[in-house]
């Protein structure tokens, strides 16, 4: 899975207005303190920590706004940021959701700019740490995705995305300066695809009971302006169950495959803050990805929560590689703040083990 920086300031930028807001709840507890009834632009601070990041901070804009014809509706928003980290790396962002007739229709638009020093550590399912090798890429990208609500919780949506990267440093005489990786010299992505989802959550922050189950197909392909030609397929499910009162069992699995000749920095992967926390985002990855993780949520004193996560993972050139013996494993705990119990959004502290392998996660929000 790759690192999401557009999700991440998002459901920062969530909490922290949340945060801010518990003052104003319980001095007007019948107000939704997510239900803006005017235009209104919020400035916010951000900071967290990830093993690919080190400690990072920046400044964001949200801005707000409620449909006045259907004020029960979600509200519209686009938000943009500015994040340096500890590791030397820039990410400047903009993001818009925007519901249309009563949440009929939603239109989901991404775009950002990186200047992003990484480390690559070849492609497959055994490379060791010790071949970790620096390198940076400059890139650009844009994505809108347009869902229509088909029926009940099931929504369709074309989906459209332009990627422009450039390597900039490479480790000489490495795998990346030796030029038979793709994308090793970057290059432009450019495709089209489909997104069809089935969403009964009762909560998208933490879900306590209900289901999510998404489907993406993705061309990209020289006719459409990219310099690769693959296709991209990936499933991700998620079920939630509580167990006991406001304990919850949750479920998720991964699946990716694509056909064809991608860069390596869009291969299928595992790690990083979300999906099999313990090692490092991308130093697995290839054309196929499969794993699933589990996690057991409970409350333990006032706004403080625990979390038990175990999960497995593997990558391999193909699906007919996939083997019960070549999965990693990963495992950790963490503590939650709950910064607003109605809306469920939480500080997270976690820390993942893996083979030899290990992380430290200061974020927002549940993982899945």
């Amino acid at each position: 899975m790759k690192f999401s920086f557009p999700t991440l300031s998002i459901t920062i930028f969530n909490a922290l207005c949340l945060f801010m807001s518990c003052t104003a709840s319980a001095q007007y507890p019948d107000r939704d303190t997510l239900a803006v009834d005017r235009i209104g632009v919020y400035p916010l601070p951000i900071f967290f920590y990830t093993p690919e990041t080190g400690f990072a901070g920046g400044v964001a804009a949200l801005y707000l706004h409620r449909d006045t014809v259907q004020p029960a509706s979600r509200p519209s928003n686009v938000t943009g940021d500015f994040i340096y980290t500890e590791k030397k790396q820039v990410i400047l962002e903009v993001d818009g959701d925007f519901y249309f007739d009563a949440g009929l229709y939603r239109l989901l638009t991404t775009a950002w700019y990186k200047n992003f020093p990484n480390s690559f550590f070849g492609i497959g399912n055994n490379v060791p740490s010790s071949a970790r090798e620096s390198y940076t890429s400059l890139s650009y990208f844009a994505k809108i995705v347009f869902y229509r609500n088909i029926f009940s919780q099931f929504n369709l949506a074309p989906l459209l995305q332009y990627e422009s990267a450039t390597t900039v440093q490479k480790k000489a005489g490495g795998l990346l300066d030796s030029g038979t990786i793709p994308g090793s010299d970057g290059g432009v992505v450019s495709g089209g695809g489909i997104v069809a989802n089935w969403d009964s959550r009762d909560n998208t922050f933490a879900a306590y009971s209900g289901s999510f189950y998404q489907l993406t197909a993705v061309v990209n392909g020289k006719s459409l302006g990219s310099d690769f030609n693959y296709s991209e397929v990936a499933l991700d499910t998620r079920n939630f169950f509580e167990v006991f009162p406001s304990q919850i069992l949750a479920f998720q699995t991964s699946a990716k495959i694509i056909d064809g000749r991608a860069p390596f920095q869009d291969l299928a992967g595992f790690g990083g803050q979300d999906f099999l926390r313990g090692y490092f985002d991308g130093q697995y990855r290839d054309k196929t990805e499969v794993g699933g993780q589990v996690e057991y949520r409970i409350p333990v004193w006032w706004r403080f929560g625990a979390v038990a996560f175990a999960g497995v993972a593997q990558v391999a050139n193909r699906v007919s590689l996939w083997s019960p013996d070549r999965f990693k494993f990963a495992g950790g705990a963490g503590i939650r703040f709950l910064l607003k119990r109605d809306d469920r959004v939480s500080l997270r502290f976690d820390m993942g083990f893996g083979n030899n392998s290990s992380g430290v996660y200061f974020t927002v929000t549940e993982a899945f």
